[in-house]
């Protein structure tokens, strides 16, 4: 059921001279903050009116919504597996809405005909994986679901290549058609071309929208409809927190303030690492989203005064209690060089509890558990991670969902969509661009010897190659 009431609560005190003393800006400079942060709000607005920028508007397209659970409704009852064929935002959008809002495991779980389904994403190209995967699903009673917005990525297009041939060696090519669906581009590209040639049902990804910035489109909604997951609601949240990303008042909009004080503490005070940190298993897969969101949209290299500058974060996905283990003794007490934002949520939904008894008596490290949940345990570990950083006065963002919901996750989607958006401007560079990542495809393009890339090829044949004296 949907609800008029915000279900995240982010809370950046210890961004700021409130929580961290003179580690963070006080009012005075807050203050100073909030011209640039109405024209970085200006800019996005601005581009969005132009309709350059179209992630913004999802939350209100409730027909494609209802066009994607109208599919899953009508699928075939026998298909009780759907393995998404995509990579970067066309991969980690949907896998982190499925992680997040699904049972967990519950690819291990029993099917009965028709919704839910379970969800596969192999995301990469090594054939090791690909191939146990393929020889693990059953291709009677599999989806695959095609996506990429350009309609010709490198590995989406080797993961259909393989796929159709083993559909239609199987089931032949009428009954192929029946498991694959794409999602891409409306009008242009190579799967578009594909879809149209041999009568695939496929769905639009909104040309204004791109990959990374495409999980409230078909590319996460279709997959979600299919694990009988809540999309109306997803909506419902992300539209809610779309209203207050739209706000001037830098004190009341979350996503700018969150943009800004980022951009601060990078720029000036030295901190350019973004540690994103869940203590919800399930918002782990939200992390490693963010870690693209993050990177590939601001890390770029801009020219100012007539010269060339590389500026951008660089996030870090990590989980709780887990890498407590593993990072904090670096986060405490190594270089001064980052900020956290900090997951976790006010009501798990579900608790176990630790029994007393014999075991429990036997030792002193055992008996203070003893009547405790398992989830209190882990939320005191947050609050012991989060009041050990900023005693440190490292910079911590809190971030806690009402309970991890439909809602509460697109809220938290799009605040974090809505602050890169919003940090381009800051940065002075365009967020929704990717050029470096076009260099490497086509460098990977010339490889392989695809034709128009034989002068790239011959360029990368004069490099210089491996020189003895350091290969050992």
């Amino acid at each position: 059921m949907s609800t008029s009431q915000n279900q995240l609560v982010i809370d950046v005190t210890a961004l700021t001279a409130s929580g961290i003393g003179d580690a963070g800006p006080d009012a005075a400079t807050l203050a100073m903050l909030a011209e640039p942060a109405r024209r970085a709000l200006d800019t996005t607005l601005d581009r969005r009116s132009r309709g350059e920028i179209g992630f913004l508007d999802l939350p209100d397209d409730r027909a494609t919504a209802r066009a994607c659970m109208d599919y899953a409704r009508n699928l075939d009852a026998d298909i009780d597996t759907v393995v998404v064929l995509g990579i970067g935002g066309s991969s980690l959008g949907p896998r982190a809405l499925y992680s997040a809002l699904a049972r967990p495991f519950d690819q291990l779980a029993p099917r009965s005909p028709g919704m839910p389904r379970r969800l596969f994403f192999p995301d990469n190209i090594d054939p090791v994986t690909f191939a146990a995967l393929l020889d693990r699903v059953s291709l009677d009673k599999t989806l695959w679901n095609v996506v990429t917005k350009s309609g010709g990525t490198a590995e989406t297009a080797a993961q259909l290549l393989v796929v159709m041939d083993r559909l239609e060696k199987h089931l032949g090519a009428e009954r192929a058609k029946r498991h694959v669906v794409c999602t891409t581009d409306p009008a242009k590209g190579a799967l578009r071309a594909t879809a149209k040639a041999r009568g695939l049902a496929a769905f639009d990804i909104p040309p204004n929208v791109g990959g990374r910035f495409s999980v409230l489109s078909p590319v996460g909604l279709l997959p979600a409809a299919l694990a009988g997951l809540d999309v109306m609601g997803l909506l419902d949240g992300a539209r809610r927190m779309r209203d207050r990303a739209l706000v001037p008042d830098l004190a009341k909009n979350p996503a700018l303030l969150l943009a800004t004080l980022l951009h601060h503490h990078h720029l000036t005070r030295g901190r350019p690492i973004h540690v994103m940190m869940s203590y919800v298993d399930g918002l782990y897969d939200t992390a490693d989203w963010f870690r693209q969101l993050w990177a590939e949209s601001l890390g770029k290299e801009k020219a100012t005064d007539g010269r060339t500058v590389n500026v951008g974060p660089t996030p870090v996905a990590a989980r709780g209690a887990t890498d407590q283990h593993s990072q904090l003794q670096l986060y405490a007490e190594g270089p001064d060089d980052k900020v956290f934002l900090m997951l976790g949520t006010k009501h798990r939904g579900v608790e176990l509890t630790m029994p007393g008894g014999p075991l429990a008596e036997s030792q002193a490290e055992y008996s203070y558990l003893a009547g405790r949940g398992m989830g209190e345990l882990l939320d005191a570990e947050l609050l012991g991670t989060t009041s050990s950083l900023i005693r440190r006065k490292r910079p911590v963002a809190q971030l806690a969902l009402e309970r991890v919901s439909a809602e509460a996750v697109g809220e938290l989607l799009m605040l974090l969509e809505a602050a890169t958006a919003l940090a381009g401007p800051l940065y002075g560079v365009d967020p929704f661009d990717q050029p470096g990542v076009e260099e490497a495809k086509r460098l990977a393009f010339a490889a392989l010897g695809r034709p128009g890339y034989e002068e790239l090829r011959t360029e990368m044949d004069k490099a210089p190659g491996p020189d003895p004296a350091y290969v050992l």
